[in-house]
């Protein structure tokens, strides 16, 4: 009876131990592929170079992310057009669709997560997305991924508007600032936007988080 009580105890043991391994491997594995060689990533903005969005909210900010319910701040870069007018959201780069959900960041929008290998680009909170997607669906940089999401504010002032990441599969590392990634026409362009943007916009944002990364996100980019 012993014997028996003891070999179950054992064999509990052993699964505790092969699971607790196999969870710290594949913390190992991901995690530190921030820091192996991989091809770094080039992107576009995921907006038309030719219609440029009107303001943005930029990364770090603890105005509408406070802390610590939202650990680093805001996670990614809102895109806001002062309109009503359909906006195109463009792909950032090639991938492959890993995730299609509604409702998920924001009732009734839609978020879209696109894989690059290492990397993944999140389109969240739009109105709705590309009716060729599907998980498994081959992007190409610069197809139409969906489109701005439309808000109405108390006010009745209606604006389009979606969050934008940069993400990793690192555990270790789970959003990049996306500055040092951009093609060259693309970081001229989101800096423009940026410079445009008076410090007293956004409940005076830019007064108190000056970069497009800022808090937390500052100087965050990969180190090749």
């Amino acid at each position: 009876m012993v014997m028996k009580i003891l070999k179950k105890v054992l064999k509990i043991v052993v699964v505790i131990f092969l699971m607790v391994a196999i969870f710290l491997a594949l913390f190992v594995v991901i995690g530190v592929q921030t820091y192996l060689p991989h091809k770094k990533i080039t992107i576009r903005v995921p907006y038309e170079l030719s219609d440029m969005p009107d303001s943005m909210i930029p990364m770090g900010e603890t105005i509408n992310h406070p802390k610590p319910k939202v650990p680093n701040g805001h996670p990614g870069i809102d895109l806001q057009y002062n309109d009503s007018k359909l906006h195109n959201v463009i792909a950032s780069a090639d991938g492959t669709v890993t995730s299609i959900k509604k409702g998920a960041s924001n009732p009734g929008k839609w978020d879209v997560e696109i894989s690059n290998g290492f990397y993944l680009l999140r389109y969240k909170e739009m109105e709705d997305y590309n009716p060729a997607f599907h998980p498994g669906y081959k992007v190409k940089e610069g197809d139409f991924v969906g489109h701005y999401g439309i808000y109405q504010e108390k006010d009745g002032i209606v604006h389009e508007q979606i969050h934008w990441e940069l993400a990793s599969t690192s555990l270790l590392r789970d959003r990049f600032c996306p500055l040092t990634y951009f093609d060259a026409q693309s970081l001229e362009s989101i800096n423009e936007l940026w410079a445009k943007i008076l410090p007293e916009d956004n409940q005076n944002m830019k007064a108190q988080f000056p970069y497009i990364c800022s808090g937390d996100y500052y100087g965050k980019e990969e180190k090749f």
